[in-house]
C-alpha cells in the first residue's frame, strides 16, 4: 500500500458543516504536502468505505498520488501515472481497442474490470468498453490527487470493480487564482508534442465559490514508420510466410500521435451543494501498432506496382511487405466524447447525515479513419478534407444515476452506512444521434437498449475493543441481465488489529463482481446485418457481407439473443492479510502484503465463434511489498509485487462447440454492381443432404494463462518500482523514478515451442500454430529485464513561476527491449504482438499563477 501523500484523501467541503466551504477546505490543505508519514496515514479517506476512517485502520489496499507527484514525475496521461507510482499496475496496448490496464491477476482486451471514477462518480460505460475515456487524455493539471484501490472493491462501487478503481478527485477552491501552464515535448527534434492547461477559481460571495478549467494536447507522436512491431503479430501481419523480416517490421504510422485531446471541467459550490461538471475530447492514432502498407494504392501483388522504400531498402510488391494489406485498418482512429454531470448534497441529520447523489452522463465511442497525409490512399472508405472523417463505426448512451444513504454514527462503537442507488443506461446512439457501421444508419453497433440496475447496500464498523475494529458490509445489485441469476451479492469482513501506535495487522475478505455490457449480451455489429435485423436461424455470415472476402475473413456463427443472455456475471474474490508499520520516529513506514485470489467467469472474447464467453476460474497468489520514506529534503518509494498461478488446472476448463466447415464463398447479386457474399458449405461425406461440422475445443482460461497453470501470458508477474524526490535546496528538485520489468514469463512456451514438445499432453494444445513462432524475433522477453527510466529537475523560481525539464524512457531506442509494450491477448495463438514505442523524449514545462 503506497502513502504517496494519503492524507489528500479526506478533504471534502461537503463533510464540515456550518463552515464555508472555501474556509475549511483551504485551512486543511494548506499544508498537506509537509506532513509527516504518521499524519499521512491518520488522515481520514474517502475511497473504498462510506465510513469516517483513516488509512491507517481502513481495510483495503490503497495507493494515493498527489498533486505534488503529478507534477515532479511530468506523467504524460493518466495510465503512465498509475504505472509509475500504483505496485504491480502495467499497461498494455491492443491495437483494435487501444490502451489496456492490468493489475491484481486482472488484464482483458477492454478495459470493463476496472472501475474509473471522477470525483467518486462512476464513468464506466455499459455499452462496451468500460473504462476508456482518460487513458491517454493527457492534461493532469486539474487533479489534486488519484485514488487507487488494488484488488476488488464491490461492495463500495457495484458492478465492475474485478481488478481495481481508480478515481481522480480534481482540484477544490482554495483562493482567488489564476494558473496557466504550457509544455513542449520532442522525440527526436522532428515530431513534437504541445500542451495548454488554464483554471481560474473565484469566490463568489460568502457561502459559494467556482472553479473553472480546460486544457488541450496535440502530439505528432515518435514518427511515422518508426515504431517496430516483433513477435508474431495478429493480421494483418503476413502470418503465414516463413521468412519475417530478422529484425522486427515497422509500422504504418506515429505511435501516440493524437490530433488533439481537450478537456474542460465547471465545479460550483453553494455550502453543502456542489455541481460538477467535466467534458473530454480525446483521440487516440492507432496506426503507430499496425504494420506497414507500403502500396495501399496496389493490392494483390500487382505486377505494375513500383519498388519502395521501406525500412531503409527498396523492396518489391512481390516481397513479404507486399502481402501487408490492412484495407485502412492501419488508420483507425479511436475517439471518445464524454460528457458528466454530477450534483451531491449533503443534509445534517442532528450527529448523524443523509448524502444524496444524482447524476447524467453522456458518450461517444468511435472509430473513424485518421487522415494520413503521407500516405497514399486508393479505397472505398477516403474522405476529403470538406467532409467528416469516415465513421468506421460510432455509437454511444447516456447514463442516469440516483443514490441516497444515511449515515449513523450516534451508536456507541458503532459506525453504519446504509443506502440505495438507481442507475438508467439508455444504450445505442452517440452524443450526435448515431448508431451506426460504416455510416449506414440502418447497421448498429450495439443493439438500442435501456437497462436498469437497482442496489442497496450497508456498511458498518464495530469497536470490539480498543485494539480491535470488525468491519463488514455487504450489497445487492439487481441489473436486468442479472435478475434471472438473482442478482448479485457482494460481500466484504475483515478484522483490524492494532498492536501499538506504530504496527497494525488486517485481515480482509473481499469481492466483486460484474454485470457485462451491451455488446456482450445482445446483438452487435458482428450479428445484425445492413438491414438492421439479426442474422436469424442457422445462418453463418461474413462480418461485412457486402465486401468481397479475404483469406482472413472468418464465417460468423449465428447467435439467438437465449445464448447471449445465459452470460453470468464475472465474480472476483480476495483473501488479504497486510500490515501497517512505521519506523524511524515515523519517516519511514512499511507495508507488506499477501493475498489469494480467485476470478470467476470472466468475459473473454473469443476468435471461433465471434463472441464474448464466460472463461471458467483461475486462482493466484499476490505478495507486495511498500516501502517509503520521507525526511526534509527526500522522499523515496520502493515497491515490488509477484503474481504467480496457484490451484488452476486449464485442462479443466474446454468447451466444446459444433461448428460448419466451410470451402470459399457463394455470391449473388443484388443490384448496381453490388453483390452479397455468404459462406459456402461443405457438404457431408455420410449424408449429402447435411453439412459437414467440425467439433472445435475452445478454452479462454488458457488465453489468460499458461496451459501448465504456472504463470499469467499477458501479464508481468515480477515488478519492481522506484522512485525518488531530492531536494537539495528551496528552489530545487530532482526526481527520478523506474518501473522494473522481470520478464513476460509467460510467453515462454508460446515463443519457444518446438516438436519436441508435442508428446508432453499439456503443451500439445498449443497445436500447430506454435510450431514457428520461435522463428519471429521476440527479444528475449520471457526472460528479459525491461527497464522505464525517466528523469526531471524542477526549479521553482518564485511563489508564482515554476519551470520543468522532464526526461522519459531513457534508456529506450529503435531496437531496445525497454522501447517494447507488449499486446493484451484475446487470442494466444495469434496475439502475440510487442510494439517497440516507448522511445526516449524530452519535455520542458513552464507554471505561472496569476492572482485575482
Amino acid at each position: 500500500m503506497a502513502i504517496a501523500i494519503a492524507s489528500l484523501t479526506s478533504l471534502e467541503p461537503t463533510k464540515v458543516f456550518g463552515q464555508n466551504p472555501t474556509e475549511s477546505t483551504e485551512a486543511a490543505q494548506g499544508d498537506l504536502l509537509e506532513l509527516s508519514l504518521e499524519e499521512l496515514l491518520n488522515m481520514k479517506i474517502t475511497s473504498g468505505s462510506f465510513l469516517d476512517l483513516d488509512l491507517k485502520n481502513s481495510a483495503l489496499s490503497l495507493t494515493v498520488i498527489n498533486q505534488d507527484q503529478i507534477h515532479l514525475s511530468g506523467a504524460r496521461h493518466l495510465s503512465e501515472l498509475l504505472e509509475i507510482y500504483v505496485p504491480g499496475f502495467q499497461y498494455m496496448y491492443n491495437k483494435w481497442n487501444g490502451v489496456i490496464w492490468g493489475m491484481r491477476g486482472v488484464a482483458a482486451d477492454r478495459n470493463t474490470k476496472f472501475i474509473f471514477l471522477v470525483n467518486g462518480h462512476k464513468m464506466n460505460t455499459e455499452a462496451r468498453d468500460g473504462a476508456n475515456m482518460e487513458l491517454d487524455l493527457g492534461m493532469l493539471g486539474d487533479i489534486e490527487r488519484v485514488e487507487i484501490i488494488r484488488g476488488p472493491s464491490g461492495l463500495i462501487y457495484g458492478s465492475g470493480a474485478i481488478g481495481g478503481v481508480v478515481n481522480i478527485v480534481t482540484e477544490r477552491y482554495k483562493k482567488d487564482e489564476v494558473k496557466a501552464s504550457v509544455t513542449q515535448g520532442t522525440w527526436n527534434g522532428e515530431n513534437f508534442s504541445r500542451q495548454y492547461e488554464l483554471s481560474a477559481a473565484s469566490k463568489i460571495n460568502e457561502h459559494s465559490n467556482i472553479v473553472i478549467t480546460g486544457g488541450y494536447r496535440q502530439s505528432d507522436g515518435i514518427g511515422t514508420e518508426r515504431g517496430r512491431l516483433y513477435g508474431r503479430p495478429h493480421w494483418p501481419y503476413p502470418q503465414w510466410m516463413e521468412n519475417p523480416p530478422a529484425d522486427g517490421v515497422p509500422t504504418s504510422g506515429s505511435a501516440w500521435s493524437t490530433p488533439g485531446n481537450y478537456r474542460f471541467g465547471v465545479d460550483y459550490n453553494y455550502k453543502n451543494f456542489r455541481y460538477y461538471s467535466r467534458y473530454t475530447h480525446q483521440v487516440t492514432n492507432a496506426s503507430g501498432y499496425f504494420p506497414v502498407d507500403g502500396w495501399p494504392d496496389f493490392v494483390n501483388s500487382d505486377t505494375l506496382a513500383p519498388d519502395r522504400m521501406i525500412d531503409g531498402q527498396l523492396r518489391n510488391i512481390k516481397g513479404f511487405y507486399g502481402q501487408i494489406e490492412p484495407g485502412n485498418t492501419n488508420r483507425r482512429q479511436y475517439v471518445i466524447n464524454n460528457f458528466t454531470n454530477q450534483f451531491s448534497y449533503e443534509l445534517p441529520v442532528k450527529d448523524n447525515s443523509v448524502i444524496l447523489n444524482a447524476g447524467f452522463d453522456m458518450n461517444t465511442n468511435r472509430i473513424q479513419l485518421e487522415d494520413m497525409k503521407s500516405a497514399v490512399v486508393a479505397s472505398a472508405n477516403s474522405y476529403s478534407s470538406d467532409r467528416h472523417p469516415w465513421r468506421v463505426e460510432t455509437f454511444g448512451e447516456r447514463r442516469y444515476n440516483a443514490s441516497a444513504m444515511y449515515m449513523l454514527k450516534t451508536v456507541p462503537k458503532l459506525q453504519l452506512a446504509v443506502g440505495y442507488q438507481f442507475r438508467l443506461f439508455d444504450i445505442g446512439k452517440d452524443m450526435a444521434g448515431y448508431n451506426s457501421q460504416d455510416e449506414k444508419r440502418s447497421h448498429p453497433i450495439v443493439s438500442d437498449v435501456i437497462y436498469t440496475n437497482h442496489a442497496v447496500f450497508a456498511e458498518g464498523i464495530y469497536k470490539l475493543s480498543e485494539k480491535l475494529n470488525a468491519q463488514f458490509g455487504l450489497r445487492y445489485d439487481r441489473h436486468t441481465r442479472t435478475a434471472q441469476f438473482g442478482g448479485v451479492v457482494t460481500p466484504k469482513i475483515a478484522l483490524v488489529a492494532k498492536a501499538n501506535e506504530n504496527n497494525i495487522f488486517k485481515v480482509m475478505y473481499q469481492t466483486s463482481a460484474n454485470n457485462g455490457n451491451a455488446d456482450n449480451y445482445e446483438f452487435n455489429r458482428n450479428t445484425i446485418g445492413d438491414d438492421g435485423q439479426p442474422f436469424a436461424g442457422n445462418d453463418y455470415h461474413y462480418e461485412k457481407p457486402y465486401e468481397k472476402p479475404g483469406p482472413n475473413s472468418t464465417p460468423i456463427p449465428p447467435v439467438t439473443t437465449e445464448i447471449l443472455h445465459r452470460l453470468k456475471p464475472e465474480r472476483s474474490s480476495s483473501i488479504e492479510l497486510t500490515s501497517v508499520h512505521s519506523l524511524l520516529d515515523n519517516r519511514l513506514s512499511v507495508l507488506p502484503s499477501l493475498s489469494y485470489n480467485t476470478v470467476k467467469d470472466l468475459f473473454t472474447w473469443n476468435q471461433q465463434i465471434f463472441r464474448v464467453v464466460n472463461s471458467g476460474s483461475y486462482s493466484f497468489m499476490n505478495a507486495e511489498l511498500d516501502i517509503r520514506y520521507n525526511s526534509s529534503n527526500v522522499t523515496l518509494g520502493i515497491n515490488h509485487v509477484l503474481s504467480k498461478i496457484a490451484n488452476t488446472k486449464v485442462a479443466d476448463y474446454y468447451e466444446e462447440y459444433q461448428l460448419n466447415v466451410f470451402n470459399g464463398y457463394d455470391s449473388a447479386s443484388v443490384g448496381n454492381g453490388v453483390y452479397k457474399y455468404t459462406p459456402k458449405p461443405v457438404k457431408s461425406n455420410v449424408d449429402p443432404t447435411k453439412d459437414s461440422v467440425t467439433t472445435v475445443r475452445i478454452n479462454s482460461i488458457r488465453d489468460q494463462i499458461t496451459v501448465d497453470g504456472k504463470n499469467f501470458l499477458n501479464l508481468v508477474s515480477n515488478i519492481t518500482k522506484i522512485y525518488l524526490d531530492y531536494k537539495p535546496t528551496s528552489w530545487l528538485t530532482l526526481h527520478t523514478d523506474a518501473r522494473l520489468f522481470w520478464g513476460l514469463t509467460g510467453r515462454r512456451d508460446i515463443h519457444t515451442y518446438s516438436t519436441a514438445n508435442q508428446n508432453n499432453p499439456i503443451l500439445a494444445d498449443y497445436g500447430s500454430s506454435y510450431g514457428y513462432n520461435n522463428q519471429y524475433p521476440y527479444l528475449g522477453i520471457h526472460n528479459s529485464l525491461m527497464v522505464k527510466w525517466n528523469l526531471s529537475v524542477n526549479i521553482q523560481a518564485n511563489e508564482k513561476l515554476s519551470f520543468s525539464v522532464y526526461a522519459y524512457d531513457i534508456l529506450s531506442g529503435a531496437r531496445s527491449i525497454n522501447s517494447l509494450r507488449w499486446q493484451q491477448s484475446g487470442n494466444s495463438m495469434e496475439h502475440t504482438d510487442l510494439f517497440g514505442v516507448d522511445r526516449t523524449s524530452f519535455a520542458v514545462k513552464l507554471n505561472y499563477k496569476f492572482g485575482l
